[in-house]
């Protein structure tokens, strides 16, 4: 299936059954204003971790009955982070979000070595976009974590986001490696590895899925690109997910959506054993809420077991 929008995914989270959140450092108007709106929608259960009397104060001037919910007292970001993933890992949460705490602090705390939650896998970030106009939701991934990653990273990194697409029923997913041109060129090293990566993933992953690179953006999202230049493309200009070379060009792209093409962005850290909502500080309640409605999604449909 596709989603035209986040109102679909949250639509598609409502007909679950709801997941418990672990909220790292809840103390924040935004997050709570997310985390309520999510409890009010009936698609989590929050288990809140930071600091108890700014969450209390904060609810109530959102007038939200925190006191249905456990609180756990955390006072500096590793705390929270710590403690946040620490429920995880006893398997008393399906999911973790970010709330009021830096992310490598965050992710810090979901990697601790005393912890469950590791796979071994490289931790990718993908960003999925409901971008006014658009047909549908359309995502990238890395455009939050890994800076300049090597081959294998980027090997990891697609099936990161094969896999969630998985999880939240987009299935057969169309994926477009990024490059500034579509003609695979020495002089262009991010062309030579876009179409190596392009032809392994095809011979080696056994899900079904169309992937095409070198692509530049144009042809990846734009039947009318293909027809004008006069290209053959599976993707038929209907990319799933784009495959950005580094975290510059992810962080343009996204940023140039949300502020030009006025879109929402939801975020979601992959390679842990659970979903990881992880949005940006200053991202509104609604983007927070998108973010979530995607874990619920992908949360109902994982089995992975956490506990000890």
């Amino acid at each position: 299936m596709r989603y035209k929008s986040f109102k679909d995914v949250i639509d598609a989270a409502r007909t679950r059954r709801p997941v418990k959140l672990s909220v790292a450092a809840a103390h924040d108007r935004d997050v709570l204003e997310a985390v309520k709106a999510a409890v009010e929608l009936g698609i989590i259960e929050p288990f809140l971790v930071g600091d108890p009397k700014k969450i209390i104060e904060l609810a109530r001037e959102l007038d939200f009955s925190v006191e249905a919910y456990p609180i756990y007292p955390a006072y500096t970001e590793n705390e929270n982070a710590f403690i946040a993933a620490k429920l995880a890992s006893e398997g008393q949460v399906q999911a973790i979000m970010k709330g009021f705490v830096n992310s490598t602090p965050f992710l810090k705390g979901v990697l601790d070595k005393e912890l469950n939650l590791k796979t071994g896998r490289v931790i990718s970030h993908i960003s999925v976009f409901d971008i006014p106009g658009a047909e549908q939701l359309i995502s990238m991934s890395d455009g939050g974590i890994n800076i300049a990653p090597d081959f294998q990273q980027k090997k990891e990194i697609i099936q990161n986001a094969v896999e969630f697409l998985s999880t939240i029923e987009v299935n057969h997913p169309r994926v477009a490696i990024l490059a500034a041109n579509e003609r695979v060129s020495e002089k262009m090293p991010v062309t030579v590895e876009a179409d190596h990566l392009a032809m392994l993933i095809k011979n080696e992953y056994s899900q079904e899925l169309l992937i095409e690179g070198p692509l530049p953006l144009d042809l990846a999202i734009s039947r009318e690109s293909l027809l004008h230049k006069g290209l053959d493309s599976e993707l038929e200009g209907a990319a799933d997910l784009l495959i950005v070379p580094t975290i510059e060009a992810g962080n343009f792209l996204g940023k140039a959506i949300t502020y030009f093409a006025k879109g929402t962005m939801a975020g979601i850290v992959l390679g842990a054993k659970i979903p990881l909502v992880l949005n940006s500080r200053s991202d509104a309640a609604e983007a927070k809420l998108a973010s979530i409605a995607l874990a619920v999604v992908a949360a109902s449909n994982t089995t992975v077991s956490v506990g000890r």
